[in-house]
This record gives C-alpha cells, sequence and structure tokens, in this order.
C-alpha cells in the first residue's frame, strides 16, 4: 500500500507539470495514469479496509456516477432529443444527420474522461487515506502542489507577465488551472495548519511545530497569490473556505453545540447573501449575478444562455459557441462565458446542473458534521468541506476555469475526507 501511496503521491505532484500542456494530450494521460492508481489501491487494499472503504465512499461514488451517465445520454444519437445545430448541419451537408444532444462529441468525450479520472482519484485516495499516516502523506504532497501552483501563478500576475512582455491569451489559458488548484490547498493547508499536533505518529513537538508553521505558511501564500491573480472572484471564494476551517475550529475548542454551530453558520450565510445581492448584475441569471466580470462579458453570457435548450449542449459549447455572443475579448484570447456556473448549464443544462448544486451543499453537510464529530484527524473532512465549498462560490464568481489538473487535487482532498470523516471504531462499534 506504501507504493501505491506514493504513485498517488506523484500523481498528485505531477498536476503541475501536466498544466502546461494541450488539454487533448492531458485528459487522456491523466484518464490512464488515474485508472492505473485505482486498479493499484484496490489490487492491495487490506479486506477490513475494504468494507470500510464500501460504507464511507459507496454513496459518494454512487452520486458522481450520475453526471458520468448523463454525459453518456447527451453523446447518444437521439434524433428527438438533438441540438438544432445537427439539423443545420444535415441541411448544409445534403445528408441526413444522426445527431445527439451535445454539439460536439470529441468534447463530451473528453469531460466523460475528466469524471472518471475525479472518481479513480477520489476511490484511490479514500482506499488509501483510511490510514491516517498514509492520509496525511496524501494531504502534504496536496499542499505542496498548491504552493507551487501558487507560485507559478504569481509569475501569470499582471505586473511580471507585462515584465516578460507575455500576452493575455498565454495566461489565462494556463494560468487559470493553476487557480483551480490553490482554490483547493489553501482550505487543506489551513486545516492542518490547525491540525498538524492531530496525528503525532512520533514526531517531537519541534517537528510538529515546525510542520504546522510550514503548512500555515502555505495557506498564506497560497492566498495571496491567488488573490492577487484572481482579485474580487477569488478572494470571496476563499473568505468562504477559511471561514468555514475556522469556524469548525472555534466550534471544536469552545465545544459549542451542534445547534449553536448551524446557528452560526445560518448567520454568516445570510451576511454573504446579502453581500451578494447589494453587489449583483442586474436582470441577468443567477449563474453569473454575481461574477466578477464587465457588465457587458455578463450580458453576452445571459444572451448565450438563454438560447440554449434545457438539456445543455454538452461539453464544448462554450469553446464553439461563445465567440458568436462576444465580440470584446479579442482574436488572441479563448472564448469563455462569465461564470464557470454558466459553462456547467451550458454543458449539463439548468436542471441537472441545479441537481449538482444540492448534491454539493448535501456535501458540505456531510464532511461538516463529520469534522465536528471527530476526535482527531478532523482537519480532513474539514479541508474537503471547505474544498467543496470555495469551489462552489468561485463558480459563481470566477469565470470559466479548466478541469485540468484541478481534478487531481479536488479527487484527492474529496477522497482523503471521505475516508476519515467516520472514525472505523465508531462505525465497528456502530
Amino acid at each position: 500500500m506504501w507504493n501505491v501511496t506514493a504513485f498517488i503521491c506523484i500523481l498528485i505532484g505531477a498536476s503541475i507539470p501536466l498544466g502546461l500542456f494541450d488539454a487533448s494530450f492531458v485528459t487522456g494521460l491523466v484518464g490512464a495514469a488515474t485508472s492505473l492508481g485505482l486498479l493499484a489501491s484496490l489490487m492491495v487494499i487490506r479486506p477490513g479496509e475494504l468494507s470500510f472503504l464500501k460504507s464511507v465512499a459507496g454513496p459518494a461514488v454512487t452520486t458522481a456516477l450520475v453526471p458520468v451517465l448523463w454525459i453518456i445520454l447527451q453523446m447518444l444519437p437521439l434524433p428527438f432529443l438533438a441540438h438544432p445545430v445537427w439539423k443545420f448541419a444535415g441541411e448544409t451537408l445534403g445528408a441526413p444527420l444522426s445527431g445527439s444532444i451535445t454539439i460536439d462529441t470529441g468534447a463530451s468525450l473528453g469531460a466523460l474522461l475528466v469524471w472518471l479520472s475525479l472518481l479513480s482519484v477520489m476511490i484511490s485516495a479514500a482506499a488509501i487515506a483510511i490510514d491516517a499516516r498514509r492520509a496525511d502523506m496524501v494531504a502534504r504532497s496536496s499542499a505542496a502542489t498548491a504552493t507551487v501552483a501558487a507560485l507559478i501563478l504569481l509569475l501569470y500576475s499582471d505586473p511580471i507577465k507585462f515584465w516578460l512582455g507575455a500576452g493575455d491569451a498565454a495566461r489565462d489559458q494556463t494560468a487559470n488551472g493553476f487557480l483551480i488548484v490553490v482554490l483547493m490547498g489553501v482550505p487543506l493547508s489551513l486545516a492542518r495548519a490547525l491540525d498538524a499536533g492531530g496525528h503525532a505518529d512520533g514526531r517531537t513537538a519541534a517537528q510538529l511545530l515546525r510542520l504546522r508553521w510550514l503548512f500555515a505558511a502555505s495557506t498564506l501564500f497560497c492566498t495571496a497569490c491567488a488573490c492577487w491573480y484572481g482579485r474580487r472572484g477569488a478572494a470571496v471564494a476563499f473568505a468562504a473556505g477559511v471561514g468555514l476551517v475556522l469556524m469548525i475550529f472555534a466550534a471544536r475548542k469552545l465545544h459549542l453545540h451542534r445547534w449553536s454551530s448551524a446557528g452560526a453558520a445560518a448567520a454568516i450565510a445570510l451576511i454573504a447573501l446579502a453581500t451578494a445581492v447589494a453587489n449583483r448584475h442586474p436582470d441577468v441569471a443567477l449563474a453569473i449575478a454575481v461574477a466578477d466580470a464587465p457588465a457587458e462579458f455578463v450580458q453576452s453570457t445571459h444572451n448565450l444562455l438563454a438560447d440554449l435548450p434545457a438539456l445543455g449542449s454538452g461539453a464544448g459549447t462554450t469553446a464553439m459557441l461563445a465567440s458568436t455572443y462576444t465580440d470584446w475579448q479579442g482574436a488572441t484570447t479563448r472564448p469563455v462565458v462569465a461564470s464557470s456556473a454558466a459553462a456547467l448549464i451550458a454543458q449539463f443544462g439548468s436542471a441537472m446542473f441545479w441537481t449538482l448544486l444540492a448534491v454539493t451543499i448535501v456535501g458540505i453537510a456531510a464532511f461538516t458534521a463529520g469534522a465536528r464529530n471527530r476526535r482527531r484527524d478532523w482537519s480532513y473532512p474539514a479541508a474537503a468541506a471547505a474544498a467543496l465549498l470555495t469551489l462552489l462560490l468561485a463558480a459563481f464568481t470566477l469565470p470559466e476555469l479548466p478541469a485540468l489538473p484541478g481534478v487531481i487535487v479536488l479527487g484527492a482532498v474529496i477522497g482523503t475526507g471521505l475516508a476519515q470523516r467516520i472514525s472505523r471504531s465508531r462505525l465497528q462499534a456502530g
């Protein structure tokens, strides 16, 4: 199992150089690597750990398969549900085409591989992180990867890019991939900094203190770099994730009742909602109402969403259609939409998107409850809850973010949180 742990840690670190290559090449490479990691972790897992893994990760894996099945359905030849673009293409070519819901089958296949890669990393990380020592190795690898991503993100910030003479297109293409890694690394680093002494494992007090300061320094550095690059949209997402970790930590230290914690969380949510309403873009869809983007960009995205079918148009929709609605970005910049939420609606459709949103909120609540109930190793489910909350808000405030290489770190954080959300001894006693 230790060899598999090392493989997953290497895979997490490899998400940084993978982010520098073209997504079409990386998608297949990541899919193959994560599949090998999943196969290896399931082959060497102990029987007792396997039964525990099924109990803690089974519901999450089943839920995560729903988008996979939906993407497959979107790629099937269904003329009665096909996107109108297939009819227009058939009329242009003078031959009938058996269309599908998606307008780009190749892009949908790539999205399917991304989701399967996320599932593979999540299951592999959960299998490894059942043991607290192995979970610590995965967490340290994820935090180190986020720190390196933040350093690279600093090189893509406006002042340094100006000094280097690089254009906006290269920055937008690559740096957003590193931003999503940092988004998940900050809650994990902060939670581990607050809980560095939770599992001593033979370490001296000086070593634990040094580890705590390393996680704290990683948190501050990643937050500063990401907020410098992502500005208000990133700052809002980071504030929510950091606030959730601090709230869990304070509730544990003060031994607050669950209802007191729920009341504090509700109060914070109301304040955040009031702030969002006060700063929203008027007369646009909710998915882009609080996006940190120019008004004309938000309006063009609103027009795009209004013209899309309710079932979505599959992956690649924004790349193919956004340029027809937006002309202010210029010819050198990749067409994007004002928020990641809008991109997901364009891909999955509004009903599936809001269902996924509700499931994400349930996941945040489950991880938060797990962190509150754990006596030690609470930082792993707390980091998973905060990472999901950070990504949830980033989807509404930041522009469309690429799925790779962040999918590897996201799967590692969620998988570790799943494995450590419930104590094995508590589950066996129950």
